[in-house]
């Protein structure tokens, strides 16, 4: 019976998946094309465009005639090369009497408007196609370590998919924008140089003249306001393509998007809801994502008073992925969780020790001194290393002049394991005088001053410090 109803779920959703490989072939089939044709200024390529962006040329036809210099600066670059190209070529007259589709006819066959590609290169194709209803996002190529590479985006009208030119104009004008930063020229440079190219001229219009409006329409203006281009709907179909490619179980998709919703960073698209964050970002870690787990750990970790036995045990597996995942904070963290056996972890202070020193190799500052406390107070006496306590803390009594309290008092343990108690007891003074100083700008100073009052006596009397406090219930308790 058990076997049957398998059996029935995976016909159940074979159509499902055609219909979905189908939708996203005609996708890629539209794309194809329209790059084909619009990189030969084919007008035919007008005819793949969606009814959006054919109203999308209208505003720029209108930019043209209209937008006064404070309206031209809020169109994006890319966007506003081509008003300035149309004011270039065409009267008002000329461009009063082009609607949307004569406009976008225009800028494709006159090579204003359409994919590029430099000499030699295969155009822009897409990667991978999220279909969401009658929407479609593309990505034009794998995800990096960082971020998606996401594409155009489509609609369907009728049967057919249609391209959304201007959901590629933000990614056009990023580009753009940042090629002028990198040239070390001016905007209106660059602007001036790229108009003489497209105009195939070496004397344009001056960008100064082109700054202003073809016919000057206070009311026009207005106008020109109220059908301005929702510019970032990309973005807004970008995400809820992430949201969709999370539900699908994407590893990926789930750390963005489970990040969006754990931090609330973009409210508007975006509802913070730290549970479902937390959700999604574990499940990204369960399936190997070390970056999903250091996020996790931070989250898990952040509040010290909630780090109870049930929270310790969650938050190993994501700890341990991290540190395996590179993270110099997780090795050191993982390292004290050895040390202090928490977490599920059997108490080891030689696997505390070996993640201290891969937390130091990987660039943690404080990862020294953790592993010279490790060796020199480890609970564990046949674990218990003073030798290499010292030979570790040779380096920092060099530096003992730039040395923190807690690095001083970790000095004087060390001293302390190996028989020289003078000596131990000298950088425990300088460990409690620096945290006494500290006291008068940090609160809650006074139980660590306890414990390293007490370690300052037992060197006195000769006795070295063997770790005896359970670091994380002082944590909890509001006390370390």
């Amino acid at each position: 019976m058990r076997a049957g109803w398998v059996l029935w779920g995976l016909l159940a959703m074979a159509p499902a998946q055609a219909d979905d490989l189908a939708e996203m072939n005609a996708v890629s089939k539209t794309w194809d094309r329209y790059a084909e044709l619009s990189h030969a200024d084919k007008v035919e390529s007008v005819d793949l465009l969606a009814a959006s962006s054919l109203a999308h040329f209208g505003f720029l036809r209108d930019a043209a005639l209209y937008a006064s210099t404070d309206q031209l600066r809020r169109i994006p670059s890319a966007d506003r090369m081509i008003v300035y190209v149309l004011r270039a070529t065409q009267s008002d007259e000329k461009l009063k009497a082009l609607d949307d589709r004569a406009v976008a006819r225009l800028c494709m066959e006159s090579g204003w408007a359409g994919v590029q590609s430099e000499e030699g290169e295969p155009l822009l194709s897409l990667s991978h196609v999220t279909v969401m209803g009658d929407i479609a996002v593309s990505e034009v190529a794998p995800p990096t370590e960082a971020q998606f590479q996401f594409g155009p985006d489509f609609v369907r009208e009728g049967q057919a998919w249609k391209y959304r030119f201007e959901s590629m104009v933000p990614d056009a004008s990023v580009l753009l924008d940042q090629a002028i930063k990198q040239s070390g020229a001016s905007t209106e440079q660059v602007f001036q140089m790229a108009l003489a190219q497209v105009l195939k001229s070496e004397d344009p219009p001056s960008l100064a003249a082109l700054d202003r409006a073809l016919l000057d329409d206070a009311n026009a203006r207005v106008r020109l306001n109220e059908q301005w281009p929702q510019y970032d709907l990309a973005y807004e179909r970008r995400i809820a393509a992430v949201a969709q490619k999370a539900k699908e179980g994407d590893s990926f998709a789930e750390l963005v998007y489970g990040t969006l919703q754990l931090g609330g960073s973009l409210p508007r698209w975006v509802s913070k809801d730290e549970t479902a964050g937390l959700a999604l970002l574990e499940k990204s870690s369960n399936a190997g994502n070390a970056r999903a787990a250091e996020v996790v750990v931070s989250y898990l970790s952040y509040d010290s008073k909630q780090l109870d036995d049930a929270r310790l045990r969650r938050l190993t597996p994501h700890l341990q992925r991290a540190a395996n995942g590179g993270n110099a904070a997780s090795m050191e963290m993982l390292g004290g969780f050895y040390f202090a056996g928490e977490g599920g972890l059997a108490m080891d202070c030689v696997q505390a020790a070996q993640w201290q020193a891969r937390a130091e190799e990987a660039g943690s500052k404080t990862a020294r001194n953790d592993l010279v406390w490790t060796w020199a107070t480890c609970p564990l006496a046949e674990q218990r290393n003073p030798a290499k306590a010292m030979e570790l803390a040779a380096h920092m009594i060099k530096q003992q002049d730039t040395l923190e309290a807690p690095e001083l008092d970790t000095v004087a343990a060390a001293l302390a394991a190996a028989g020289r108690f003078e000596e131990a007891v000298k950088f425990q003074q300088l460990a409690i005088d620096k945290t006494k100083a500290e006291a008068q700008t940090q609160r809650n100073l006074s139980h660590r001053l306890k414990r390293m009052q007490a370690r300052l006596n037992d060197y006195k009397k000769g006795r070295p410090f063997v770790q005896n406090v359970d670091v994380f219930a002082e944590m909890r308790a509001g006390r370390y």
